[in-house]
C-alpha cells in the first residue's frame, strides 16, 4: 500500500485515514504491552536525563539533539509546549486523532500541545533535532516580526495537532547548522540561542507554503485558545489525567472544568469513561485487535482496569462483547 511505500526519502510525511490506522494496528504491530500504559511527558522527560538528549537551554526554550532510545513497539506521550522537529536519519510513525504520520529523513513538522502514540518504524535508529518552544515566545516572536511576515491570505486555524513543515534548501542548511553547537566545549549563549529560536521561526514561516503554520503563530498573538471541545476530542484516547488535559489547553484546572460543564454539560471524567467506551466498542467490533491493544489504544489505566468499567457499563465482558457481535453477522 502506497502509505507505507519504504525506499527511503522520498515520501517523507504520509497521512492515513482512520480506517488505514486502524489496518496498521491490526496487522503491523506486534505489541508487547506494560502492565500499565503510563503517559511519559516528553519534554520533562528529556530534561531528566540529559545523557541521552542533549541540550541547549534558555528559560523555557530547549534545543535537543537524540538518538531515540525507544524500544516498546509503541509509547504514549505527551507534550506541554509547542514542538518543532526535524528528523536526521531514521523513521518513526505518529499517531494522533485518528491519523497517522511516517516521519521520515528530513521531514519536519511543528507539534501543537497535545498527546499522541509514537510507533517504530522499520528504520529504527532515529535521530532527531527537536525544538521546544512556550506560547510566550511565540507570541513575542509574532509582535517583534509582524510587520514582515508573509500575512496576506493566510488560512483559517488548523484543528490538526501536527503541522507539516515544507522545506526549501534555507531551512534545511539553517537545521544542519545547528549540530555543532552541541559538540562544543562551552555551550553557547543564552543570547545566541534565543536568537537561533528566533531566526528558525523566521525561515520557516517566511516560507510561502507554511501559511497553515503562520496563521496558528498569530492567532496566539491574539490570546487565541483551543476550545476544549477540540482538546477532548483530539486526546480522549489517551490516559491523560484532567491536570495533563488542562495544561496542554493552556489553562487552569479549574477553568478547564468550567469550560469543560459549559459545553458538555457534565464531568470530564464521566464524560472520557463514556468516550473511551464507545472507542472500545468500535474496535471491538473492526479490529482483531486483542483486549490489551484496545485498552491501550482507548486511553484506559490497564487492561482490567477496561475490563471492570466495560463489564459495569455493559453486563459483559469485552470478549463476550465481540463474540456476541460476531454471531450476530
Amino acid at each position: 500500500m502506497q502509505y507505507f511505500n519504504q525506499t527511503p526519502h522520498k515520501t517523507l510525511i504520509i497521512k492515513v485515514n482512520v480506517i488505514e490506522y486502524l489496518f496498521i494496528l491490526n496487522y503491523i504491530c506486534k505489541l508487547r504491552l506494560p502492565k500499565f500504559f503510563a503517559m511519559i511527558n516528553i519534554y520533562n522527560f528529556q530534561i531528566a536525563h540529559p545523557e541521552t538528549f542533549t541540550q541547549l537551554s534558555v528559560r523555557d526554550l530547549m534545543f535537543v539533539y537524540y538518538k531515540c532510545p525507544q524500544k516498546e513497539k509503541l509509547m504514549q506521550l505527551y507534550n506541554h509546549y509547542n514542538l518543532i522537529l526535524f528528523s536526521l536519519r531514521g523513521e518513526r510513525i505518529l499517531h494522533q486523532g485518528g491519523k497517522s504520520w511516517v516521519i521520515r529523513k528530513e521531514a519536519s513538522f511543528f507539534q501543537r500541545k497535545t498527546a499522541y502514540i509514537q510507533q517504530l518504524g522499520k528504520y529504527q535508529d532515529w535521530e532527531v533535532l527537536a525544538f521546544y518552544i512556550p506560547d510566550e515566545f511565540l507570541k513575542q516572536f509574532a509582535n517583534e516580526f509582524m510587520d514582515s511576515l508573509p500575512k496576506w491570505k493566510l488560512p483559517e486555524i488548523s484543528e490538526e495537532m501536527l503541522i507539516e513543515i515544507n522545506l526549501n534548501d534555507v531551512i534545511k542548511t539553517y537545521f544542519y547548522s545547528i549540530l555543532p553547537y552541541f559538540t562544543q566545549k562551552q555551550n553557547p549563549s543564552e543570547k545566541l540561542i534565543e536568537l537561533k529560536f528566533k531566526e528558525l521561526l523566521f525561515n520557516i514561516v517566511s516560507n510561502p507554503l507554511n501559511k497553515e503554520l503562520l496563521a496558528y503563530i498569530l492567532s496566539l498573538n491574539k490570546d487565541y485558545k483551543p476550545p476544549v471541545w477540540q482538546i477532548m476530542e483530539k486526546n480522549y484516547m489517551y490516559n491523560l489525567t484532567l491536570s495533563e488535559l488542562a495544561q496542554i489547553s493552556s489553562r487552569s484546572l479549574a477553568t478547564f472544568k468550567r469550560e469543560f460543564h459549559e459545553y458538555y454539560h457534565t464531568t470530564p471524567g464521566k464524560w472520557l469513561t463514556q468516550k473511551r467506551l464507545q472507542h472500545a466498542k468500535m474496535l471491538l467490533n473492526t479490529s482483531k485487535l486483542n483486549v490489551s491493544e484496545i485498552a491501550f489504544d482507548s486511553g484506559f489505566e490497564n487492561a482490567s482496569h477496561f475490563s471492570r468499567i466495560f463489564k459495569k457499563k455493559y453486563n459483559c465482558s469485552p470478549l463476550q462483547y465481540r463474540k456476541s457481535q460476531t454471531e450476530h453477522v
